[in-house]
Order: structure tokens, then C-alpha cells, then sequence
């Protein structure tokens, strides 16, 4: 499991272990070898994806606008003043440029490759651990966006990558709260079909720590 340097995330992950240790649970430290890679292939792929997938919803949706992602970036141009007054475009014109065509065989290859990664990188750490499921922080707790750096990922955790790329099952379960409001989670995942197990264990879980209080309304941050 990683946490990254956020001692916030840390804590959780820490109390989620103990919690399953006390439970009965046997924890090892796992790495999952080729998940980097998978994500360096990913992210092309994705772009190629989105291209598609949003001319296809452009095409198929009545009404007055672009008529697909060409059409959008146009309109951003012509309209920087609002559209683009304070962050670019630039994940559309990147998706633009790819062919966004899902029989492209650069993409297809891509898309092999990174899904090839994550499902040997999940399945290659449980069966070296004989193990029952995969546990991880899931995220960083929410962040403010501003005008200076907008979504500022530094250090940021996310424990979604290797199930997302490679289809595999995941179910994220509070586990702790960053600043006594910021919810904190953590994942369960594992292979093919291993649904059962992680409802199960996500199930046993929450009824262990009780962690997750009701959202209250709060006027702001402390």
C-alpha cells in the first residue's frame, strides 16, 4: 500500500491496518510491478477514447452547438475571453490531434498494453501473497482549486489507476477524516470477478471502525 508523504492518509491507512490485524487479518506490504507503465499507456489511449466518445455524443445530441470536438476547440478560441479567461484547453486540442478512431492500431496497442500491465501487475501481487484482496488508501482528501496552480495534484494518492486500467473490481470504504472533515477512504480491490470477496470484506469493515459520520452542512472549512 502507499500513502505518499500525507501523514492525514498515513493515519488512516495505518488505523485500517490495525483494525484488520485485530480482526484477525494477515497485512504484507506488496509492490505492484508495472503499473507506471501502464499508466504511461493509458493516458494516450484515453485521449483517443474521449475523441471518439464525444463525437459520437455531439452527433447524437439534438439542439444548437458544436458539432464536435474541433467544433469546441473552435468555439473556445473564438470566445477565449470567457471560455479560456483562465485555463487552456489543452487535453482537448491533445485528444483532437490523436485519430479517434478505436480501430487505429497505435491506439489498439496502447490500449493492450496498458490493460496487459495492470491486470498482470494485480494479478502477479495476489497469487505471490496468496492473498485475499488488495487494500490502499483510495485518495487524498478533497483540495482547493485556484487560479494560481487549479488542480494542484502535488503528492497526490489515488489508489484507482490499476483496477480502473485493467477493469478489475475495487469498493473504496471511509476510513478517516483529514482536518476532523475531510473524508478519507480506503480500497479494497483484486481480480477478475472478486466481487463477492471485496463486498464482503468492505462490508466487515465499516461495521468494525463505525467511521463514516453523516455530512452536515458547514459554512466553511476550519
Amino acid at each position: 500500500s502507499v500513502a505518499g508523504d500525507n501523514q492525514e492518509v498515513r493515519a488512516a491507512l495505518d488505523a485500517a491496518v490495525a483494525t484488520l490485524k485485530a480482526r484477525g487479518a494477515t497485512v504484507v506490504d506488496v509492490e505492484l510491478e508495472g503499473v507506471d507503465q501502464a499508466g504511461e499507456a493509458e493516458f494516450p489511449a484515453l485521449l483517443t477514447e474521449f475523441k471518439h466518445d464525444l463525437n459520437a455524443y455531439l452527433a447524437a445530441t439534438p439542439g444548437r452547438h458544436p458539432a464536435d470536438l474541433a467544433g469546441l476547440i473552435d468555439f473556445n478560441r473564438r470566445h477565449a475571453g470567457t471560455e479560456l479567461r483562465y485555463f487552456g484547453q489543452e487535453v482537448f486540442e491533445q485528444a483532437q490531434a490523436t485519430t479517434g478512431d478505436l480501430d487505429d492500431p497505435a491506439y489498439r496497442a496502447l490500449r493492450d498494453r496498458a490493460t496487459t500491465l495492470a491486470r498482470r501487475a494485480i494479478d502477479s501481487a495476489m497469487a505471490a501473497g496468496r492473498l485475499d484482496a488488495l487494500l490502499a488508501p483510495t485518495n487524498h482528501a478533497a483540495w482547493l482549486t485556484d487560479l494560481t496552480k487549479g488542480d494542484d495534484f502535488t503528492g497526490f494518492v489515488s489508489s484507482s489507476a490499476p483496477s480502473a486500467i485493467s477493469g478489475y473490481p475495487a469498493v473504496t470504504v471511509p476510513a478517516g477524516y483529514a482536518r476532523d472533515v475531510l473524508p478519507l477512504g480506503v480500497t479494497f480491490f483484486g481480480g477478475r470477478f472478486s466481487e463477492p470477496s471485496l463486498i464482503a470484506l468492505g462490508y466487515a469493515f465499516e461495521q468494525a471502525t463505525q467511521v463514516r459520520k453523516p455530512p452536515a452542512y458547514l459554512r466553511t472549512l476550519p
